[in-house]
């Protein structure tokens, strides 16, 4: 959001016109409701920026291209973006890491928890929060774990109420401070 601000007026802006590589972090946001579009103008707008910047300096110097670095850890569709970010000059190269190329292996555990009728989606997930601290207890073994939320919203809910429940993993002088 920040750099969409920043890019809107990019003619104006010599900072935006350096920018050499364009990293775009949890490239998956971009099928969500209410930032995806945001995600999308502003990749949009860079390259607009990159082939502007060729047009304009072609003839005098070439411009070191704008390299697009896009990471995620959970888009399904990979090659659609790697093709959305490639131009004429130089096609994207999409590259699928699994997990079997980690260093360190994951362990994943899945539960699930049935939904009431009673129960609206949102006081269901609600009811999610106030389990994830037993849930970790059980099966982190004392080592880090990660939990997956859906949205910005819903991650600070989770941590407000994990902070909350955890107490458990918090020695005695921790507590006491």
């Amino acid at each position: 959001e920040k750099w969409d601000s920043m890019t809107r007026r990019w003619r104006d802006n010599s900072i935006v016109q350096l920018v050499r590589l364009f990293l775009i972090d949890e490239v998956h946001v971009i099928k969500d409701e209410s930032r995806g579009a945001t995600l999308e103008v502003v990749v949009s707008r860079m390259k607009t920026v990159q082939s502007s910047l060729c047009r304009l300096l072609e003839n005098h110097d070439t411009v070191p291209p704008l390299r697009f670095v896009a990471v995620s850890a959970t888009i399904p569709n990979a090659e659609d973006i790697a093709e959305w970010l490639s131009d004429s000059k130089m096609p994207a190269v999409c590259l699928k890491i699994d997990e079997e190329q980690r260093p360190v292996k994951l362990r994943k555990i899945v539960l699930g928890f049935p939904c009431s009728d009673k129960q609206t989606e949102f006081k269901f997930d609600l009811t999610l929060n106030y389990k994830i601290a037993s849930i970790i207890q059980t099966y982190s073994e004392q080592k880090p774990a990660l939990v997956f939320c859906a949205t910005r919203k819903g991650v600070q809910q989770a941590a407000s109420v994990f902070a909350k429940e955890a107490k458990f993993l918090l020695s005695m002088e921790q507590k006491q401070r």
